[in-house]
């Protein structure tokens, strides 16, 4: 076994720095980490869950350093992917890792091994010590796919960076997060306090260009590595994972690049089926895929949700919507794009507006809507929060900046 852990497979955190430190916008120690780790000592099963290039090899990383530096115990970081697997069990790895000492395991892509979660289980009930963190594809709904591991792990679900930690990361900064019913009943405060650090609109078309993923330093080529990410997702998560057939993935591109350009989410399934070719409940069943892989966002009114038919269809983030549109800005769909994940990642619920005049609802109660330069709008109940998609339309027009809602969390 000591060869084995000592071999090119393993890597022992021994506290040193990692390589991954080079990522942009990758704090040592992001908030969802820190939340995490909360979870370690009644849950010993840790799941990081999210999409690929979000960055769950660094967490996996920094939460196995966290707790080796918290508890003084033993960690190692092994890839499931590696040939090893082939023939030998997770539990017969732990198992030896554990009576060598080894309290703290990590595992990377456990979707790559079949039967996974029956191990760990095993490990659970028979290395009692032992704390196991993994990483897991979003396209994974672990509650409804493994319901032995109920009760038994803690989902920790890694979206991108909000705009927040990016001014942070780039600017050196140290601003806060604020809470909805702070934007909402005193948002001049808020933009006080981080113009007084840093010109958020200057710095927001960086963000929204490619902000949301982490990348290193040097990547240049962001737009391609995003595009070839996005394109693993769907060749060998979804493939992989939810079992569609290779060639059906033309039509899943097709779907993602037609739901890219609906006017303002709108979407009517019909016409898509016929765009692809194939039944609606069938683009139904791709939408969800492509929602569970955190491709698009589903948004329904209130009281809605899959099986039925979404209400409007936007893409995860606004990094992959200049990918897919690049040379169609369309800045209200943009603006829109941006509040969804910022408020969604956040852990809050947005739904679609029934009143005229209105957009969107935060958690059923608080109403929104957008203003855009050159976009025409009706008139709107007095309760409802203005949001400005620029500066350029600040003017006579009160309300909160769209960059404000990335403070959330």
């Amino acid at each position: 076994m000591n060869s084995i852990l000592s071999g090119d497979m393993c890597l022992e955190l021994k506290g040193v720095e990692r390589s991954e430190a080079g990522l942009q916008g990758c704090a040592s120690s992001r908030d969802c980490t820190l939340h995490c780790l909360a979870s370690a000592e009644k849950l010993p099963l840790i799941c990081i869950r999210g999409t690929r290039g979000i960055g769950k090899t660094h967490q996996l990383m920094q939460m196995g350093q966290l707790l080796t530096s918290q508890k003084g115990e033993r960690a190692i970081y092994v890839n499931l992917n590696h040939f090893y697997f082939s023939s030998h069990t997770i539990y017969h790895f732990a198992k030896g890792f554990y009576h060598e000492g080894g309290r703290i395991l990590l595992l990377d892509q456990v979707f790559k091994y079949p039967g996974w979660a029956g191990e760990l289980m095993q490990c659970r009930k028979e290395l009692p010590e032992l704390i196991i963190v993994f990483t897991a594809s979003s396209v994974m709904t672990l509650e409804e796919e493994y319901p032995e591991l109920k009760g038994e792990m803690k989902i920790c679900d890694l979206h991108g960076f909000s705009y927040r930690e990016y001014l942070n990361n780039h600017y050196n900064l140290s601003l806060p997060t604020v809470t909805i019913d702070q934007i909402f009943s005193d948002y001049q405060s808020i933009e006080k306090m981080v113009r007084r650090q840093v010109d958020p609109w200057l710095a927001l078309d960086g963000y929204i260009s490619k902000g949301y993923y982490p990348h290193r330093e040097e990547a240049v080529l962001f737009a391609e590595d995003l595009a070839k990410n996005m394109n693993m997702l769907l060749e060998v998560d979804l493939v992989y994972i939810r079992q569609i057939a290779p060639t059906y993935l033309p039509k899943l591109r097709k779907l993602l690049y037609l739901v890219s350009g609906q006017r303002d989410g709108v979407t009517n399934v019909s016409s898509l089926s016929e765009a692809i070719d194939t039944s609606r409940a069938t683009v139904m069943n791709y939408l969800k895929y492509l929602s569970d892989a955190r491709l698009i966002r589903l948004i329904y009114k209130e009281g809605g949700e899959y099986p039925k038919k979404p209400d409007r269809v936007f893409l995860n983030d606004t990094n992959i919507l200049r990918v897919i549109r690049e040379e169609e800005p369309q800045p209200l769909l943009e603006a829109k794009t941006l509040f969804l994940a910022s408020v969604l990642d956040a852990g809050l619920e947005v739904n679609l507006a029934d009143e005229s005049g209105v957009d969107f609802l935060i958690n059923g109660q608080l109403p929104v809507r957008f203003i855009c330069k050159g976009v025409r709008r009706r008139s709107t109940p007095s309760d409802t929060l203005n949001i400005l998609c620029s500066d350029e339309v600040n003017g006579d027009i009160a309300g909160v900046p769209i960059w404000m809602f990335g403070l959330l969390y």
